[in-house]
């Protein structure tokens, strides 16, 4: 397909005459019907015996057999227009935007999709102009190449398609069974086209961001319309539009449990199991109207549940800290019954570092404070001893800080702060160094602050991959959990997932917190992100928001 074809293409038509094959089949469907009832079933049921009735039966029940398997055909073909249309649709869409942004940037297109650029006309343009010129000219090309090639496949393969089913009307191989069964099995199995029109499983955020963007109004409201399944988690997306999409999946599991609860009915073990699960999330959006605002970046039903929440939009923000929480976080720890200020509330730990950070932010910068409890946290139990969770967690972490940066809407990428506290910060520090690793596809944090921390699988700060002076760490002198011992070392600086990072060894920026003086040790532990943690709480604002002006300690 060329680019005048795609472009001026007038897709309805392919609707049309879906819909036309659609009501065949729905008639067809009726004749069959009568066919079965007025004269097969009525045979069979009249009594008749004998050879003649025997072969009278066999003839009928192959009539009805070929019947059944033309409907079958008949369906196939509604469904693959509609599919080739969709594909067709979602193609046109990213053409149309290409050829949008090239008007806009003063390019010339021609009829086979190549892009050229106007002579410079001013020897004094920026440092880099020309560069940047040159890489949108290619970027543009790329995205109409892409089009046409999404287009054509789409429009071969319906051919292809189109000509099988006529073939096997014409030699009547199509009123077989087997054939229709098999071509309804090969329906269901095919990759659908609309997701050739998506990024490929390990597309990074950047590229993410760049499908989204140049698939143009219409196919992201396409997607909208009909896949929003596949935006919500999906990393280099807008905010917003995971939120909408997310905020509608929530409503939709939560939907059954209060309905048969507003009819009286008594709850189902599912009912329970969704309440439990998501209850505490709705009710917290429940409380997001107005300042800051609230935005659900991701929801999940792996393992316990899984959900990302968001104080301030990180798409506008300057300044970014991305909270994991530790051992027993569920999402019942993001909700709004209980104590939520003792510092188990993980919302409301975010909700208060973005309070702080926002005090601290300069004039001009704005803040965004998640809480990201994207993996299964282990409970308190021996499974708080593994590294699985956080080895499983990582890569997923480090996927979306680099998803924050592709979305953020800036002309400067964004200041991001990775937060680890207790366990969470040992998925923290093993994404910092996967991300930092070579021929990473993600991008690290700007800073890294462990709090309460019982290691993060390495012996220095400098194995983190950040630059120096990048890490910090808070760590309570009466938090157990900093001194919990390792099972293998007798050297007094190993924790239970590698050196102590609040140590003189380890290299981090140890930060000032509560003498503790008062209070017991599981109250130390959690209460960093509070404002009962002495100057913890302004500490990490002020790296956040890169303030500088964190009161430092001495390593242990």
């Amino acid at each position: 397909m060329d680019l005048a074809g795609l472009r001026d293409a007038g897709l309805a038509d392919l609707h049309t005459a879906a819909d036309a094959y659609d009501a065949l089949c729905r008639a067809y469907a009726r004749h069959v019907a009568d066919w079965r009832g007025g004269t097969a079933d009525r045979v069979r049921r009249s009594g008749w015996s004998g050879p003649a009735a025997t072969a009278a039966a066999t003839v009928l029940d192959g009539v009805t057999g070929k019947l059944d398997a033309a409907m079958t055909e008949l369906g196939c073909i509604g469904r693959e227009l509609r599919a080739c249309a969709d594909s067709l649709a979602l193609a046109q869409g990213t053409l149309h935007q290409a050829l949008a942004d090239a008007r806009a940037e003063g390019f010339a297109v021609d009829g086979a999709g190549a892009v050229s650029r106007p002579v410079p006309d001013n020897p004094f343009r920026a440092v880099g102009w020309e560069a940047r010129q040159k890489a949108a000219a290619e970027d543009i090309a790329r995205r109409i190449g892409s089009a046409l090639s999404a287009a054509t496949r789409a429009d071969e393969g319906l051919a292809a398609e189109l000509d099988r089913f006529a073939r096997q009307a014409n030699d009547a191989s199509g009123l077989d069974g087997r054939t229709a069964a098999a071509d309804v099995l090969r329906e269901e199995r095919a990759d659908p086209l609309w997701r050739r029109n998506m990024p490929a499983g390990g597309a990074t955020p950047t590229e993410v961001r760049s499908w989204w963007q140049g698939l143009g109004p219409q196919g992201r409201q396409w997607f909208l319309d009909h896949h929003p399944e596949e935006l919500g988690n999906l990393d280099g997306v807008p905010a917003q539009v995971r939120d909408q999409v997310n905020r509608a999946r929530l409503e939709a599991l939560l939907r059954a449990a209060r309905d048969r609860a507003a009819a009286g009915l008594p709850p189902t073990p599912g009912d329970r199991a969704a309440l439990a699960r998501y209850g505490p999330v709705a009710d917290r959006l429940g409380t997001g109207r107005g300042e800051p605002p609230l935005y659900l970046l991701g929801l999940g039903e792996a393992g316990r549940g899984r959900a990302i929440l968001s104080y301030g939009n990180p798409d506008t923000a300057t300044d970014i800290a991305v909270y994991v929480p530790g051992i027993t976080a569920t999402t019942e720890s993001l909700g709004t019954a209980g104590n939520v200020h003792d510092g188990t509330n993980e919302a409301e730990n975010a909700l208060s570092l973005y309070r702080a950070a926002g005090a601290r932010a300069p004039a001009g910068r704005a803040v965004a404070s998640i809480v990201w409890l994207g993996y299964d946290p282990p409970g308190a139990d021996f499974g708080a001893a593994s590294t699985r969770a956080g080895k499983d967690g990582a890569p997923a972490y480090a996927r979306f800080l680099s998803g924050l940066r592709a979305s953020n809407e800036g002309v400067r990428p964004p200041h991001v702060t990775a937060v680890g506290h207790s366990y969470g910060s040992y998925l923290v520090g093993r994404a910092a160094g996967l991300a930092a690793g070579p021929g990473s596809p993600d991008s690290p944090p700007d800073d890294v602050v462990l709090l309460g921390s019982p290691g993060v699988g390495a012996d220095r700060a400098s194995d983190l991959g950040l630059p120096p002076g990048r890490v910090w760490v808070g760590a309570a002198d009466n938090d157990v959990v900093t001194h919990t011992p390792s099972r293998l070392s007798i050297d007094p600086d190993e924790r239970w997932f590698g050196r102590d990072p609040a140590s003189r060894h380890f290299g981090a920026n140890r930060f000032t917190v509560d003498d503790w003086s008062r209070g017991n040790p599981v109250d130390a532990h959690t209460k960093y992100l509070t404002g009962r943690g002495g100057p913890s709480l302004g500490n990490v604002a002020a790296i956040v928001t890169g303030s500088g002006d964190v009161r430092l300690t001495g390593g242990r």
